[in-house]
Parts: structure tokens; C-alpha cells; sequence
């Protein structure tokens, strides 16, 4: 079937009530921030087609050649887009490394619960919320550092953060009783909070659209990781020398992170033009041949000084000064406006309380194995190896898929992206309800030990996948805002887990573990139902941020509503 010229390059006009891919299509802007251009090849009618549009736009290289850049770079060698590709690597492994350290810290010590409760001569809920108070500190200091990243940067609010870490890993290595371990754990969380959402926004200003997928991923990995292997080789420590060497363990990489840090993550915050003002400087007429010859000498001089590359020792400074001129307490209350968009409830609900239910998992592990098969601290500890798995096939699986899968899907939409293909994979959050649900039923039948560590590893999939999907997909929509509904959505996933600390283990001992992991099934199965609506209505929702740009500091739309 031949497709005439006048349609190649152009998408059909679609009423409001229209449905690709089931989103509906918005009823105010002809085209809503996010939607773009990201292939310049289009399946029309089962054949390949150029898209007339990409004409003029900077693609991609190599097998990315195809690939329409999203968001368009500058010319700028300064612009973090712009960035070698070593120089990318270096940075993101950097910190993927550090995250990996960041998610052993907080649940390391849970297997040796039932142990220190003896120690100490409390209950193991006390044990718990006492190590716990690092999710404190985490949710507090994430608004915090959210803030101070806008007004000084990323680079410095990364070094602070891995110094913290590592200088609170030895504090709580030497703390002779409960009361110092709170303290510690608190600046633990202080540290911690960075890595745990300033990172997406590093990943948002170093990567374009079609590379973030994979890259979400392996930070997501690096996470649960950590989180798994952390018990995992406490408890051998735990065991056979104290949970006080742990800490002292930890510290080594940590101080070897605060030198990476220090020399291969540079500032990634650039002031980019907004995209509006790039098309109007672009679509804007050019004035005379005459005035245009006369002016290109000294254009080209100014040009030329200011496109020189910064050196690397240049780039090595901890301060760079300040990027924003408003005050830091008003930079302080940025996030809260951002509570009256859904994509935050989605990512909390899908993202964040997710992490909560799975987090729930190792702090408990310790009451569950007991009282099931009798583990000690070493057997507990190994029982994480089912979430290694999990996560392993979860990056193999969705890492390439994840940015492969989306341009696949837009050349199918004539070359359009829209940001809630990236949704499609959080029917990967069933994975989590089959564990919960397969584990409590499991258990009421005797289950052996494997069928359980078998759950977990569907919990740790499940997590990886979708979590990394919610996170590319907030990236997409909200561009920069994205740091303040990330600070958001784990603020109030750590002010969650810090309560459920208290009665956690509690709830295990006098409910039953069937009871208990129904709970969480259930709860998974509540916040994947929120990914439905947020598929539909999605790009609907961007409509409406863009249409209130003064109340989600947002670019103020250029588009023209649509005729109705």
C-alpha cells in the first residue's frame, strides 16, 4: 500500500475523545509538553515512512541514528547533553555505586534483630525503631537537600551527603548503647537522601529521553542491591564477629565513594533555554543577508569564547556558586504545589509505597524466618538471595526493553512519543501480588524455605521494573520539577516505614505471617490499580500542568488551545 506524500510527515487530526494506544488525547492543547517527535521513521498503514518534521532536528548516533533527541541539546560543550560519553558513564556509575551503599545502610543490621533484643534487653520492635530512626532522618533531610541542590547545585549536596554517610557509618560502629545509635542513624538518613532522589534529577540533565529507561533501571538496581546484599552479609558478620564490625565494613567503600564522588561527578545543573523560547529564536526571522555578513565576525568571535569546553580541574571545585536567585526558604516550599498533581499520588502510590511494603520485607525477616524454620542470623541473611535474582533478571529484562520498547511503540504512533508508553510496565507490580499472596498461602501449607525465598525474588522484580517505569515516566512529564515530586513521594514513604517500624514485627507475632503478607498483597494490588487511570487520563494530566504554569513553576505553554 503506498502512502501519498502529503501524509508522511503528518500525524491525523484527532478529536478529543480520540484514543492511541488507549490515552486519550487532550481537549485544550493541540500538543501538551512531553508529547514528541521521537522517531524519524513511522509505521503507517504496516509501512515505513520518513517523518517530514525531523528534518531539522539533532538525532541520535549510531544504532540511534533513527532516534530524535529528546530534549534537543544546545551547542553548548558545557550543556551535561553535550557531556563525552566517558564523562556520562563516569558520573552515573559513581553514583549508581553509592546508591548501591546507600540501600545496604538502612536494613544491613535486620537480621541480627532477634540477637541485639536479647543484647540490649528490649523488644525486637525496639531494636527496630531504633535503627529505624535512619528513615527518620531520611524523610526529613529529603525536602532539605532538595532545596540546597536547586540553590547550590548537585555536586556539593553529593559530597555532604557521602561524607555524612560515611563519617555517621563510624559513629554508629562506636555507639555504646541505644541512645547512640538513634543519634547516628539519624545523620545516616541525612546523607542517605540524596541518593535516593537528587539522582533521577542528575539522570534527567545528563540523558536524553530514549537512554533514561536503562539507566533508571540500574540505579533501581544498584538500590535493591544494596538493600538485599546488605543483609545478606551482615549477618555472617553478625554471626561470627558483632553487628558493630558491619558498620566498621561499610565505612571502607564509603570513603573510597567520597573520593569517587569528588573526582568523577561534576555539577550536571545548566541552565537550559526553554523550549518555547528555542522555537520562537528559531522560527524568528533572521533579518537581512547584508546585516547578517556584516554582524558574523563578531558573532563568530563571542561564539568562539564562549563555547570552550571547561577543563577538568576547573570542574573539580566544590563550589560553584549559586544557580537560582530566590530565596532558599521560597525554593524550601517549591514541592508543595506539586500536591495537586496526580502524577505525585501516582508515583507515591506505585513508587514509593511499593519500596515500603518490600522494605517490610527484610525488617521482618528476622521475626519471620524464626519463627517458621528456625534460621539464625546466617541462614536469615541468605534467604536475600532470592531478591538478587529477582533484580538480576529485572535489569536484564527491562534495562534494553525499557528504551527499546518506546521507540518501537512511537514509530507505530507515526513517530510520537508519548510518556505513558513508559506505563506498560507496571503490570510488572503483579509479579509483587503473586509473591505476597503466593508466600502467605505457601505458608499456611507448610511451604518449604525456597518457596519463600522464591517470593521474594517476585517481590524484587516487581519492584525494579515498575519502580523504574513510575520514575523514567515522572522524568517525562515534569522535565526538572521532577526532583520536588520525588522529595515528596519519599518523604512520605519514609515517614511511612519509620511509623510502620514500631509495631511491624509486632503485627507478625500476634496476627500470624499469613495475615500479615495478605496485608501487603492487598496493598500492592491497591497502588497498581493507580497506574490504570494515570495510563488514560495521563496525557490529559500534563495538560493541565502546563495550562498552570505559575502554580507548578512550569514553562508557560506556547501552544494554541484547541478550536472547539
Amino acid at each position: 500500500m503506498l502512502v501519498r506524500p502529503s501524509e508522511r510527515g503528518r500525524r491525523p487530526p484527532t478529536s478529543p475523545h480520540t484514543m492511541v494506544f488507549g490515552i486519550l488525547e487532550d481537549r485544550y492543547l493541540e500538543k501538551v509538553p512531553g508529547t514528541g517527535l521521537l522517531s524519524d521513521q513511522g509505521i503507517v498503514h504496516g509501512h515505513e515512512v520518513a517523518i517530514d518534521e525531523a528534518k531539522h532536528l539533532k538525532r541520535g548516533t549510531g544504532k540511534y541514528a533513527h532516534v530524535v533527541l529528546i530534549p534537543q541539546p544546545s551547542d553548548d560543550p558545557r550543556d551535561p547533553l553535550n557531556w563525552p560519553k566517558w564523562k556520562k558513564e563516569a558520573c552515573f556509575w559513581t553514583l549508581a555505586f553509592a546508591a548501591s551503599l546507600d540501600g545496604a545502610l538502612s536494613p544491613m543490621v535486620g537480621p541480627g534483630y532477634v540477637l541485639l533484643a536479647k543484647q540490649f534487653n528490649v523488644s525486637v520492635d525496639n531494636v527496630t525503631s531504633s535503627f529505624g530512626f535512619i528513615l527518620l532522618g531520611l524523610g526529613i533531610f529529603m525536602l532539605a537537600q532538595n532545596a540546597l541542590a536547586v540553590k547550590f547545585g548537585h555536586r556539593i549536596v553529593y559530597l555532604v551527603s557521602v561524607s555524612l554517610m560515611f563519617i555517621s557509618c563510624i559513629w554508629c560502629a562506636l555507639s555504646p548503647n541505644l541512645a547512640s545509635i538513634r543519634a547516628s542513624r539519624l545523620f545516616q538518613g541525612f546523607g542517605m537522601s540524596a541518593l535516593q532522589s537528587l539522582v533521577a534529577s542528575t539522570l534527567e540533565q545528563i540523558y536524553y529521553v530514549h537512554e533514561r529507561g536503562s539507566r533508571s533501571v540500574i540505579w533501581s538496581f544498584a538500590i535493591m542491591a544494596g538493600i538485599t546484599l546488605g543483609p545478606l552479609i551482615c549477618s555472617y558478620v553478625i554471626q561470627n564477629l558483632s553487628w558493630e564490625f558491619g558498620f566498621w565494613f561499610v565505612s571502607i567503600p564509603l570513603g573510597l565513594t567520597v573520593l569517587g564522588v569528588f573526582f568523577f561527578v561534576p555539577e550536571t545543573t545548566y541552565k537550559r533555554e526553554p523550549e518555547s523560547q528555542r522555537l520562537k529564536r528559531q522560527n524568528s526571522d533572521q533579518g537581512s543577508l547584508e546585516k547578517a555578513v556584516a554582524a558574523s565576525d563578531v558573532e563568530s568571535v563571542d561564539e568562539t569564547s564562549q563555547q570552550q569546553p571547561p577543563s577538568y580541574v576547573s570542574q573539580l571545585k566544590i563550589w560553584h556558586g549559586t544557580f537560582s536567585d530566590e530565596n532558599l526558604g521560597k525554593i524550601f516550599l517549591r514541592p508543595f504545589p506539586f500536591l495537586l498533581s496526580p502524577v505525585t499520588y501516582f508515583v507515591f502510590l506505585s513508587h514509593g509505597m511499593q519500596t515500603v511494603w518490600l522494605s517490610l520485607v527484610p525488617l521482618c525477616s528476622s521475626t519471620i524466618f524464626t519463627l517458621e524454620y528456625n534460621f539464625d542470623a546466617a541462614q536469615i541473611g541468605l534467604t536475600n538471595l532470592g531478591g538478587i535474582v529477582g533484580i538480576v533478571l529485572a535489569m536484564l529484562v527491562s534495562g534494553p526493553l525499557n528504551d527499546w520498547g518506546v521507540v518501537w511503540i512511537s514509530r507505530r504512533n507515526r513517530g510520537i512519543y508519548e510518556p505513558e508508553f513508559r506505563l506498560v510496565f507496571m503490570i510488572s507490580m503483579l509479579f509483587g501480588v503473586f509473591g505476597y499472596v503466593g508466600w502467605a498461602v505457601g505458608n499456611d501449607h507448610h511451604m518449604p524455605w525456597i518457596g519463600a525465598v522464591a517470593c521474594i525474588t517476585m517481590l524484587n522484580f516487581s519492584m525494579v521494573v515498575s519502580g523504574s517505569a513510575a520514575v523514567t515516566y515522572l522524568l517525562d512529564t515534569h522535565g526538572p520539577n521532577a526532583l520536588h515530586i520525588l522529595a515528596l513521594s519519599n518523604f512520605g514513604k519514609n515517614m511511612v516505614l519509620y511509623g510502620s517500624t514500631f509495631f511491624a514485627n509486632g503485627m507478625v507475632l500476634s496476627r500470624g505471617v499469613k495475615v500479615s503478607l495478605l496485608i501487603l498483597g492487598a496493598c500492592q494490588a491497591f497502588c497498581w490499580l493507580a497506574s490504570i487511570p494515570m495510563y488514560v487520563y495521563g496525557k490529559r494530566v500534563r495538560s493541565f500542568i502546563a495550562r498552570h504554569p505559575h502554580m507548578f513553576r512550569g514553562e508557560l505553554s506556547s501552544e494554541k488551545p484547541l478550536k472547539k
